[in-house]
């Protein structure tokens, strides 16, 4: 059984999505996380939106539920240690934007001055799904600060220390523990109007 879930994940592995940094703001609390799942979400340049995947028991959840707003950023491989910054451990228990140059956008969230681009979004629909909440969010404002290609999952592995490899395994781990049964209790109770004919 085993080797049927590793082939199924070396399926996922085929890809690499761009590592986003995700940053919330509510009142004097402030956070960020590194998150892969993040998308374009519209083809209407005039109104554009994004959408977000972000775990339900992560730090930067509750500031986006607060708030209703979010930044997004694209950093570059040369920003490693950026994105291990909020890529392991919880903004509960130390503030990720500490030293982090930053100013604040039109909804408030907080845009990192060093990046490759950013977005500022407010969120206008939100789904909680057990394991995941999926924020859709206008995009209000961004901007690209400088040339280069994005940071992504698989570069992000690939320049990980086995210290920083453990610890993201680590954190995986405990993430699953907690929302495993989160995504069986809200799949239990999936409206009629959402499950197959």
């Amino acid at each position: 059984m085993n080797g049927q879930f590793d082939r199924i994940e070396q399926v996922f592995r085929r890809t690499s999505r761009e590592a986003w940094i995700v940053t919330g703001v509510a009142g004097e609390r402030r956070g960020g996380l590194l998150a892969t799942w993040v998308s374009e979400a519209s083809i209407d340049r005039e109104h554009p939106v994004v959408l977000i995947g972000i775990a339900p028991n992560h730090f930067t959840a509750e500031l986006i539920d607060a708030s209703g707003c979010f930044g997004l950023h694209l950093i570059s491989p040369e920003q490693i240690d950026l994105a291990w910054n909020f890529a392991i451990g919880s903004g509960r228990d130390r503030d990720k934007l500490a030293g982090v140059a930053l100013r604040s956008a039109e909804t408030a969230s907080l845009i990192l001055e060093d990046c490759l681009a950013w977005l500022d979004c407010r969120v206008f629909a939100r789904l909680p799904s057990g394991d995941r909440n999926y924020y859709w969010g206008d995009v209000l404002a961004g901007e690209s600060v400088r040339e280069g290609a994005p940071l992504t999952e698989e570069r992000l592995i690939a320049l990980a220390s086995d210290e920083q490899k453990a610890a993201l395994r680590n954190n995986r781990e405990v993430d699953i523990e907690i929302q495993r049964p989160l995504q069986r209790l809200w799949r239990s109770n999936l409206p009629v109007t959402l499950r197959p004919a």
